[in-house]
């Protein structure tokens, strides 16, 4: 297996994103092992060729609360000859059981799942319902597919879906413009996940643009099946900027990444953002958010200058919160969290693996924290069990410093307390790893094992491995006249301990927050009648009570914000910032390039379209809604697709911008009592507002004359 370890991008079918001869093997109490997939019918044989109906790859297998069936998905079909691509098998989800040791194995395909896309890293709702990840298209307007990451354009998966089992429904609740990862439900009900966050322009066409580029990046103006490449004019009505010399679009939001962007504002500084977070969200796809609001003043991440040059009071060093000492700013805009699992005898408290983007298969160390619901995000204390000096000397490797234990990846908190983990010894640099599909080595070789006091220092380090290894012949067709062949040790990956635990005492679904129910109650609404249209109209509702208050760590933004005549928060001296509108912008799946099939997410404000043909009657110019007096902002906005946003002044200006996607759930009513949302109190040492929102009255009483 190659690709499918990666950080992201990880769903390929190719013979380069993953040889076939994989299986899923149970490993029992008295140190038996035995192969589930071969022992009910499918693989190939040690030393035949990997290819036909029988050939398999195998991946992220997850336990039913009983603990008598496996979730897991699973690559059908190899090259059959030289030249083969083999391009028609996709990842799908299957279901094992029979699990005991002399017990028949029954594996079934999980009913309802799409045939067409890859469907990976399957988990159990907490009525059985099946969530995972899969690379369909949004909408499903296949003629985007595949979506492309905001990185370097490669196809990523879009988000996370659910089976409905009993409606043999098929949904999406999560977009992901770059990918989620690594699902989980957690005894709370929270379907936790990590999302490669990566809003930010379009390198590949800046790369066109300034670098002598050859990806040829053109645009069409909506997402219709019918649209057709469009050549923008260079400047718009107004005469601004609008596309370049080839008729490329340049992006509205959020700030230029490029120094030679001729729509850079000279005040701005420029924005290349990255980061793997861990987020959150219901199981009917509600409450999407970074996990209790977590983020880069808790955790650490990418690098945040100041957005406007010329304001003193803002700062690339942002305070940082809480009493995280051992792992404070070690999260770097490169890496992430990733394999995060819940401690089954230890509510709200996780285990992960802290890892680098590239060149680890997402392995590192192991790193524990404790989130349960409603956790102050202030108060987190992240635990490293390992050793972190790989990440600091990457270079110095190959001199096999005492303190480099090796890569570990996919922890698990055992029911005797041990930490299971896959680990490696070796240190192998990125140019040691191939592309090529004749490569016959793995980078490296994952062994299960459990962590174990280091003798020579204070961390933990890999003891013995818990299985002889599982040494296999496999042999594979390339373009090369023989077939390729490896024979060694296969990786053992993605463990699980098979046994029951507590199903979720009850699923969080979307809540309307108390304040707001009290507006909607005083204009005589009903507040399920209001639900039911915004389903039937594929829309959320969010709100915001006073968004001139800013959390206190947030400092690389403007936080002395006035709306002209009313609400106003000036903690500080010095430059003060009028707002007066929010802008909303929706990922729409516009951008593309001559060189690869596929669409990227293109920011544009929110306007009508095939999907919500008439969503622009509740909007000013651009997506923009009016700020109230009292500081409030409320939208209707799309549902099921991710969304951005900014605060603009009077003049349209752009003052605060949101720095990830978010998404909602059709009849979301979504509260957000800030902008951004305050831990403990703002600048001003002001707590969360409580102010019936006069926005929200204001857009009910519009909704009624309009519906």
């Amino acid at each position: 297996m190659k690709g499918h370890l990666n950080a992201f991008g990880n769903h390929g079918t190719s013979i380069v994103d993953s040889i076939p001869g994989g299986d899923l093997y149970i490993r029992y109490p008295n140190g038996n092992l035995k192969n589930l997939t071969a022992a009910a019918g499918f693989g190939i044989e040690s030393g035949e060729i990997q290819a036909g109906a029988k050939a398999i790859a195998v991946r992220q297998p997850t336990v039913h609360w009983s603990g008598n069936k496996i979730l897991f998905s699973m690559l059908i079909g190899g090259p059959k000859e030289r030249f083969d691509r083999a391009s028609e098998r996709r990842w799908q989800i299957y279901e094992a059981s029979g699990l005991n040791e002399d017990d028949k194995v029954i594996i079934k395909k999980i009913p309802y799942q799409s045939p067409n896309y890859n469907n990976l890293s399957p988990i159990y709702g907490a009525t059985d319902d099946i969530i995972f990840v899969s690379d369909a298209p949004l909408y499903d307007m296949k003629h985007t597919y595949p979506q492309l990451d905001e990185y370097e354009s490669t196809p990523s998966n879009t988000g996370i879906w659910k089976i409905n089992l009993e409606t043999k429904k098929l949904s999406m609740i999560e977009h992901a413009p770059s990918g989620a990862y690594d699902l989980s439900l957690d005894s709370f009900g929270r379907v936790i996940f990590t999302k490669w966050d990566h809003l930010k322009r379009d390198q590949q066409a800046d790369a066109d643009r300034y670098e002598k580029g050859s990806y040829r990046a053109f645009d069409f103006p909506d997402e219709t099946s019918s649209a057709v490449r469009t050549k923008f004019p260079e400047l718009d009505e107004n005469g601004k900027y609008l596309a370049d010399k080839r008729g490329v679009l340049y992006e509205l939001f959020p700030e230029a990444r490029s120094i030679k962007d001729p729509t850079k504002d000279p005040n701005e500084s420029i924005n290349n953002f990255n980061q793997f977070f861990i987020w959150q969200v219901n199981e009917d796809g509600s409450n999407e958010e970074t996990i209790n609001h977590a983020g880069r003043h808790e955790f650490g991440g990418s690098y945040m200058p100041p957005v406007f040059l010329d304001d003193p009071n803002l700062s690339e060093f942002l305070p940082r919160e809480g009493v995280n000492k051992k792992m404070r700013d070690t999260i770097a805009g490169n890496a992430g969290i990733f394999q995060l699992k819940e401690d089954q005898d230890n509510p709200g408290t996780y285990l992960g693996t802290y890892a680098l983007e590239f060149g680890r298969e997402a392995a590192g160390r192991i790193v524990e924290f404790n989130l349960p619901p409603g956790k102050n995000p202030e108060d987190v204390i992240m635990t490293d069990y390992t050793n972190a000096t790989l990440d600091y000397f990457p270079e110095r490797a190959s001199e096999r410093l005492p303190t480099m234990t090796g890569h570990y990846r996919n922890p698990v908190r055992l029911a005797d307390r041990s930490i299971l983990v896959a680990h490696t010894n070796e240190y192998r640099l990125n140019e040691d790893d191939s592309t090529d599909p004749g490569t016959t080595r793995p980078r490296f070789i994952f062994r299960l094992k459990k962590m174990i006091p280091n003798p020579f220092d204070t961390d933990m380090i890999a003891g013995n491995p818990l299985t002889e290894g599982i040494v296999k012949h496999v042999r594979w067709w390339t373009d090369a006249e023989t077939p390729k062949e490896y024979v060694g040790l296969l990786n053992e990956t993605d463990a699980v301990e098979v046994r029951p635990r507590p199903r979720p005492s009850s699923t969080p679904l979307m809540a309307t927050d108390p304040i707001e129910k009290a507006v909607l109650t005083e204009e005589g609404v009903d507040e399920v009648e209001l639900q039911n249209w915004l389903k039937e109209k594929k829309l959320a509702l969010i709100v915001s009570r006073n968004v001139t208050m800013r959390d206190k760590a947030d400092v690389s933004q403007p936080f002395n914000l006035r709306i002209p005549g009313g609400a106003e928060n000036i903690p500080a001296q010095g430059k003060v910032y009028d707002i007066s509108k929010l802008q909303i912008f929706q990922g729409e799946l516009t951008r593309s390039y001559e060189k690869q099939d596929g669409r990227r997410v293109y920011s544009r404000p929110v306007r009508n379209n095939e999907h919500h043909p008439d969503i622009e009657k509740f909007y000013s110019d651009k997506g923009k809604v009016e700020l109230g007096l009292d500081g409030s902002m409320a939208a209707f906005v799309p549902a099921g697709r991710a969304l951005s946003w900014q605060l603009v002044d009077p003049n349209g200006k752009p003052v605060v911008r949101e720095r990830v996607w978010v998404s909602f759930a059709p009849g979301e009513i979504r509260t957000c009592a800030s902008c951004h949302g305050i831990n403990s109190t703002t600048h001003n040492k002001l707590p969360e507002p409580k102010n019936k929102p006069e926005a929200l009255r204001n857009l009910i009483r519009n909704w009624k004359s309009l519906k």
